[in-house]
Formats: C-alpha cells, sequence, structure tokens
C-alpha cells in the first residue's frame, strides 16, 4: 500500500526560532486518514523525507535524529539536532495527523480523550522504531534516534 503526501516548502526566519540563529525550511503535509495501515505508511514517507535531508542536515556537532509528537496537535515533526537538542538542522520535516485530531477531539471524556492521544503516540512510536531498524538510508549516519510527546528534555531512545 502507498501514500504519497503533498509537501509544502516554508521558510522560517532566524526570529522565528528563538534558541537558533539559522534559517530553516519546513516540509508540510496534512494526512487525513486514521486507518492503523494508511498511518503506518504516513509515518514512513515522513522518515523517507526527512532521512533524503540527512546528507544536508547533518554536521560535526549533529547527535540526535528526533522525532518529535505533539499529542495537542496530532503533528509528527522530524528534525536533526545537537547535544543540547536547541541547534537544529536546517530541514524540518513536520506531518499534521488531522484526521487523528479529529478523532481525538470527538471524545466526550477528557479522561478517554488523554487515553487515545497516548494511544496514538504510542502507535507512532512504534512504527517509527520498526521502520528505522530496516532504513539503510538512516544507518549511514551516526546519530542517535530518540522520540518525545512532551519535552525534548526528556526523550526515548528508539
Amino acid at each position: 500500500m502507498t501514500i504519497k503526501l503533498d509537501w509544502k516548502e516554508s521558510k522560517l526566519a532566524p526570529l522565528v526560532i528563538a534558541e537558533n540563529k539559522n534559517e530553516h525550511v519546513e516540509y508540510n503535509a496534512i494526512f487525513n486518514e486514521h486507518s492503523e495501515e494508511l498511518l503506518k505508511v504516513a509515518v514512513q514517507e515522513c522518515i523517507e523525507k526527512a532521512v533524503s535531508f540527512l546528507p544536508e542536515n547533518v554536521i560535526d556537532e549533529s547527535r540526535y535524529f528526533l522525532f518529535e509528537w505533539n499529542i495537542e496537535h496530532s503533528t509528527l515533526a522530524i528534525v536533526v539536532t545537537d547535544d543540547t537538542k536547541k541547534n537544529d538542522a536546517k530541514f524540518v520535516v513536520k506531518c499534521c495527523m488531522s484526521a487523528l485530531k479529529a478523532e481525538i477531539n470527538s471524545i466526550g471524556s477528557d479522561l478517554a480523550k488523554e487515553e487515545k492521544a497516548l494511544e496514538y503516540s504510542d502507535f507512532i512510536k512504534y512504527e517509527i522504531k520498526d521502520y528505522l531498524t530496516t532504513c539503510s538510508s538512516f544507518m549511514q549516519f551516526s546519530l542517535v534516534a530518540v522520540f518525545h510527546n512532551n519535552t525534548r528534555d526528556k526523550v526515548d531512545l528508539l
């Protein structure tokens, strides 16, 4: 099964990113499905997009291939960053999983919403880890793959 995400490029000025003085180029896509099989394929395409930028993104100071899952907005961001996790590389990949956000927001109970959001976070994390184990393009680089769904200060090794 294949899908094609429609990537839109946007440049972010250095002033927009307080910690980092470099210009950033974001590639954004919106994915509006919520079947697990299609989500898996979308996550894989996001990883492939981010991996395609590794030759330009990786420098001597690069340490992490960081996967950030924003639970509130159901958005996956992928970036190369340094030891401090404050100096991101130029190219950033982001994908908003809008169908997941809509599904979570349609749940009545706050507790059930939180449980569903964490369930999707775990699913996304698992799919990233599963795909990276066979991604030969990623393995050509000496980066540590990490994931978080809250703060960069507390990441999980993938």
